[in-house]
């Protein structure tokens, strides 16, 4: 008999201690940093200088009190779960306190951190541990291909400063050095040559290439800027500080302070952490939702194979096709990452038996179409008891996804309803659930959605797919120009095609349900479309809840068969070249027009300190981030902020200081407010510059007598200036004068 040895004590492993043993290294170190952590959040020590260690010692630490029980996980799921369930801890507490209105985020914090420390000094089961893998003898063929990814990264690194400041058409596409290129083709080479090698099982390499590969394409923007790039990241920034600087969130407000989920979060955490200002971190979600959704998606994957080429190659084609510019700091990314983390939990752990009526549709396409048997699935079986918890998680997911965005929670629920339906997965009445939880917060809030955006936008999928602003202006535009959209089309569409001739390909080697389940989850978010467009997004959503599944159908494409040929090597590795020349091409392209100048943001700041109730804020560019901080709210309607680039769209005339103030007048009187005494009239010239050049919103010289005007009457004053932006403040009863 086997014998467990503790000393000089001898006992059969089937002891007590066996299962029930001290605490190890792996709870001692974190349980220690732990209450270190809450010390420094109670005592606020270090400020900024230590909230980066401080805000991921507050994801992971909870996290790992609750994932180092799920022993029998896959260990990237295990990983994913421990992040997630960190965030979902600060989250909860956060909405709490914010629904509450007993706003203690530090105390909140140190609670929450010290709980984390004693959970982890309770024993836990253990599990066998694997016997270490012998390293292998120093060769040219094991350490080479680490060396080129150290030294690709290395280069990308050192040379990054080395980007053209001035951007043009191209934006970085012209303005990246060659050695950006040379580093990102380096790392491409470096994740196919791992995914199509014999010994593809060991995915060190694999991973190690793929994060370098994440944070290449979509951290480079993020690091040549000082804050973050894109002009819808500065509401968000609003809403947070608003939230952090009164300790409450405000519904009469905005949409965004109806679903405040993901704004409490971040305050929350902000402030835990040390951060007194959203926008010094805000800059990082881009690559930390990349990098957290592409390990989703491996983790997905490797629920439904154990094919490691597929499952790596799922992961990649993910992150080469996201074109979209979704991962910024929103709670739409917030809500896509909690969506992702839901189907995971729930193939994981939910897996059902099919319906009765299910299995005979199984049995009859696989008997007509199936040209083999399927593979065999394995399928883990786990305890009711974890199956309950995991139920459990789903509902708080859920709920945490309906408080943050307006669209997730239905698009989630579009793909899950009909397999819970169908029995793949279980319970049944879960489905039903998740939907009333959506309409539950809906409801309180129907009145003003649907004076403020209208709930639906009529059932024409080909209108809902398309872009027409209210007022006719072109507005911010995610992608300029007409070769760039069709590009982005083009990428979009040849992701597709490789996914459905990959269903058809798994399908027709008799994997009928994985084809069904993955299938439907594709299928189903274009359904969306017949009811909204989303303010124009309609179209994006789509395709990005799609995207994940779509990737496993193009992975499906190429290694559907028992060993790979050379037509599936040379295949997939041409594929995944033409979607990595056609996503660079794509996301840098339209930089230029999108990109917040430093400058921009300053007086922006400027602007949020010293504006009151009752002032007028004329702007006269798209993109400028002017609702940036806790004062949002004085000039966050229309009357209270005047869009002169959208009159100057309709018209194309120049337009004159007197025009300006009847405008003011004409557009305060519709939303029936009185007029201003003072206005302030903000001109930035990068953005202008950008209004009248590839954007062409309005004739480029239209704002120059208007300007002349403010720096030549009476009762103008210049209040703020800096190498770019200058703010006006005029005072209506001394103008002209």
């Amino acid at each position: 008999m086997a014998l467990l040895i503790r000393g000089d004590v001898s006992g059969p492993m089937h002891s007590r201690t066996s299962r029930w043993p001290r605490p190890g290294y792996s709870e001692y170190v974190p349980a220690l940093l732990g209450a270190v952590t809450a010390v420094l959040i109670l005592f606020d020590i270090g400020d900024e200088s230590l909230a980066g260690a401080k805000l991921l010692m507050c994801l992971a630490i909870p996290g790992w009190a609750v994932a180092r029980w799920l022993r029998h996980v896959d260990p990237v799921a295990r990983l994913v779960f421990t992040v997630v369930a960190g965030a979902t801890a600060f989250a909860l507490a956060a909405a709490a306190m914010g629904w509450l209105q007993l706003w203690y985020p530090r105390p909140a914090a140190v609670g929450i951190m010290l709980a984390s420390s004693a959970a982890l000094l309770v024993p836990g089961p253990t599990s066998k541990l694997a016997v270490p893998a012998r390293l292998p003898r120093p060769q040219l063929s094991t350490y080479a291909p680490w060396l080129v990814l150290l030294a690709a990264m290395a280069t990308w690194a050192a040379t990054l400063g080395s980007t053209n400041a001035h951007l043009g058409d191209l934006g970085l596409l012209a303005a990246f050095p060659v050695t950006w290129y040379v580093s990102l083709a380096l790392v491409v080479a470096l994740c196919i040559w791992s995914m199509v090698r014999r010994d593809v099982r060991s995915g060190w390499l694999t991973g190690a290439s793929m994060t370098g590969l994440v944070v290449i394409l979509y951290s480079s923007a993020g690091l040549l800027t000082t804050v973050p790039r894109l002009p819808w990241t500065y509401k968000h920034i609003a809403v947070t500080d608003l939230i952090q600087t009164t300790g409450q969130f405000d519904p009469d407000i905005d949409i965004y302070n109806r679903w405040p989920g993901f704004f409490l979060f971040s305050a929350f955490l902000g402030e835990s952490s040390g951060y007194k200002d959203a926008l010094s971190y805000a800059g990082w979600a881009e690559p930390v939702f990349a990098l957290m959704n592409v390990a989703l998606v491996l983790a997905i994957t490797r629920t439904l194979t154990k094919n490691p080429r597929i499952y790596w190659t799922s992961a990649l084609v993910f992150a080469l096709t996201n074109w979209l510019n979704q991962n910024y700091y929103s709670p739409q990314a917030f809500a896509y990452t909690l969506h992702l983390t839901m189907c995971l939990v729930i193939l994981t752990f939910l897996r059902g038996d099919p319906a009765p009526w299910v299995l005979t549709l199984e049995r009859k396409l696989s008997t007509r179409f199936s040209k083999s048997a399927p593979e065999p699935e394995e399928v883990k079986t786990y305890s009711r008891r974890q199956q309950t918890l995991a139920v459990a998680a789903v509902l708080v997911l859920q709920a945490m996804i309906v408080m943050s965005h307006q669209l997730t929670p239905y698009l989630a629920i579009l793909g899950l309803f009909p397999l819970f339906v169908a029995r793949y997965f279980k319970p049944g009445w879960l489905a039903p659930a998740l939907l009333l939880l959506a309409l539950l917060y809906l409801l309180p809030n129907i009145e003003f959605v649907k004076d403020k955006y209208g709930l639906l936008s009529g059932f024409d999928i080909l209108a809902n797919a398309g872009y027409k602003a209210t007022n006719g202006a072109p507005g911010p535009s995610l992608l300029s120009g007409r070769w760039l959209a069709r590009e982005a089309l083009a990428l979009s569409l040849f992701t597709a095609l490789l996914a459905g001739f990959g269903f058809l390909r798994n399908f027709l080697r008799g994997n009928v349900r994985t084809t069904l389940i993955v299938g439907t989850l594709a299928a189903t978010p274009i359904v969306g479309l017949f009811g909204t467009s989303y303010g124009g997004e309609g179209r994006l959503r789509v395709f990005m809840f799609a995207l994940p599944w779509l990737a496993i159908g193009a992975a499906w494409l190429f290694w559907s068969g028992k060993r790979p040929g050379r037509k599936a090597v040379v295949g997939a590795a041409s594929a995944i070249s033409v979607m990595a020349v056609m996503f660079t091409s794509v996301y840098f392209q339209n930089e230029a027009n999108v990109r917040v100048p430093a400058a921009d943001v300053s007086a922006s700041r400027w602007l949020d300190s010293n504006v009151r109730k009752g002032d007028a804020v004329v702007e006269t560019n798209y993109h400028l981030p002017l609702l940036i901080g806790s004062h949002y709210s004085f000039y966050l309607r229309s009357g209270q902020l005047v869009s002169v680039a959208s009159k100057l769209h309709e018209t194309g005339q120049p337009f004159t200081g007197d025009d300006m103030l009847a405008y003011v007048d004409k557009t305060r009187a519709s939303a029936k407010l009185r007029p201003s005494d003072r206005v302030f009239v903000v001109v930035s010239d990068l953005q202008q510059r950008t209004s009248t050049g590839v954007l062409r919103q309005f004739p480029k010289d239209a704002l120059v007598p208007l300007e002349h005007d403010l720096n030549v009457a009476r009762g103008t004053d210049l209040v703020f200036e800096n190498k770019s932006v200058r703010i006006y403040e005029v005072t209506r009863a001394d103008w002209g004068k």
